[in-house]
């Protein structure tokens, strides 16, 4: 069989408008990038300049916030759109408050089904997991296209954390305890030896930004 080698990044979109009222749950596809997101996203370009971060093929999540991210990030105009990368659908509970929805039966259920949860008309992390390592693996892991290639995958929160699950392999409980923030960068490769994670959740380009 022949293997692969590539890297991929893996980097969550900048605050959105939604991000800044955390008491509300879901967001919408076309939610926009926050004033603080979009200077994210230039930080986050400096960032890859510097360490001279250059992808040959860059992905993206059909949605607003993260496709406004991969283009202020890297400047390109070849930006592959990824619907299965997109983040999960919170269904009938997007736009309410956590206070409203989030009650002690609903939170027992969830702690019963855990990542299998259903949220009303939405979507489960199950069903995430499954969309986004299925792309993966039909698209890029055994795709002699992208032997040798840096390749960016600029998507959402939960998302990149259902994909970490995927690779590497640990318990979906441990999916609720990772922290993925606002334009992260998680960087993986793979080779005979199969995935390697080099680095979780870095935000150090943020670090110069006074909040």
């Amino acid at each position: 069989m022949i293997v692969n080698n590539f890297n991929l990044y893996l980097i969550r979109h900048g605050q959105s408008e939604i991000n800044m009222c955390p008491e509300l749950l879901g967001q919408y596809s076309n939610t926009k990038l926050s004033s603080l997101g979009i200077k994210q996203g230039y930080l986050l370009n400096s960032f890859l300049k510097k360490e001279n971060c250059n992808f040959d093929y860059i992905f993206s999540s059909s949605y607003l916030r993260a496709l406004h991210t991969a283009k202020l990030a890297t400047d390109s105009t070849s930006i592959i759109e990824v619907d299965d990368l997109r983040e999960y659908s919170a269904g009938d509970w997007i736009g309410c408050k956590r206070s409203e929805v989030l009650n002690e039966e609903t939170i027992s259920q969830m702690n019963i089904h855990d990542l299998h949860f259903l949220p009303p008309n939405g979507e489960s992390l199950s069903q995430v997991s499954r969309r986004a390592s299925k792309w993966l693996e039909d698209n890029i892991l055994y795709n002699q296209t992208y032997n040798n290639k840096n390749i960016a995958l600029f998507s959402h929160g939960m998302t990149i954390k259902c994909i970490l699950q995927y690779i590497m392999g640990f318990d979906k409980n441990f999916t609720w305890k990772l922290s993925i923030d606002n334009t992260s960068v998680t960087r993986l490769s793979f080779g005979p030896k199969g995935w390697m994670l080099h680095s979780l959740n870095d935000t150090s380009h943020l670090k110069q930004y006074i909040y």
